[in-house]
């Protein structure tokens, strides 16, 4: 059975193959609606809570290497960032998409000449390179605008860091494990947001880590008790002042 499924993957690769060229016009243009689409769908995932209230936890060490735990009340808004990453590449390929696709020149290529000349199989490669890093982008802005929608924070229980990943496990408020693996970008700072766990309410296991994140900002509103019962007396007093 799974030497039919590789024979039926195989056939198809080489079909593509075969048929690419005629419909390359049509290839390169849902390639451009799908990178918008991307971005579009996106922002159509605004996030719900707008304020996140999380109990953090520190870990410290004094002059003479005794270690001490800390632990912290946080108020903490995730705002867009960095969205010239999104826009820029995404608008550049679209536009590269659109003129190749009235020319016919990015998807004409041969299966078996990719795989026998290697000089061939460089300048694919390279000519295609932008457009996959920009696919990966717009995965990467998805996927963060998924977990976002219906989350809730936690502090991550523990971390590592491999090759340019990151994993980490959590235990939500309710007491349910979980974990989950990333890229690590480090762009969250101070590193006790970067260990916060954003997760989704109803479904754990679709979560990330503040390091995560590459097209969003953590950013810390309040912290410990007193500060924070002073600025939720603030809104409520802003909020009366609205409604007279």
């Amino acid at each position: 059975m799974r030497s039919f499924g590789t024979f039926v993957a195989a056939a198809a690769i080489l079909a593509l193959a075969v048929i690419l060229p005629s419909v390359e016009p049509m290839v390169e243009t849902l390639a451009a609606i799908s990178f918008v689409t991307a971005v579009a769908y996106g922002f159509a995932l605004h996030p719900r809570t707008e304020v996140f209230y999380v109990r953090t936890t520190a870990r410290m060490h004094d002059d003479e290497a005794n270690m001490a735990i800390e632990h912290d009340q946080l108020a903490v808004r995730v705002e867009t960032a960095r969205l010239w990453l999104l826009f820029v590449p995404t608008a550049l390929s679209v536009a590269f998409l659109v003129l190749t696709a009235a020319q016919g020149k990015l998807w004409n290529f041969s299966l078996l000449e990719t795989f026998v000349g290697t000089r061939a199989f460089g300048l694919w490669s390279l000519l295609r390179l932008p457009l996959w890093l920009v696919g990966a982008a717009l995965w990467i802005w998805a996927s963060e605008r998924r977990v976002l929608r219906d989350a809730e924070v936690c502090s991550a229980r523990s971390y590592k860091l491999h090759n340019g990943r990151v994993g980490f496990q959590f235990v939500t408020d309710k007491g349910r494990y979980s974990g989950g693996d990333d890229f690590f970008f480090g762009l969250a700072k101070p590193w006790e947001v970067a260990t916060l766990v954003f997760y989704d309410r109803n479904d754990i296991d679709l979560c990330k880590i503040g390091m995560g994140f590459l097209f969003h900002r953590i950013v810390v509103l309040g912290r410990g008790l007193t500060e924070l019962d002073h600025q939720t007396t603030a809104m409520q007093q802003a909020i009366r002042d609205v409604l007279g």
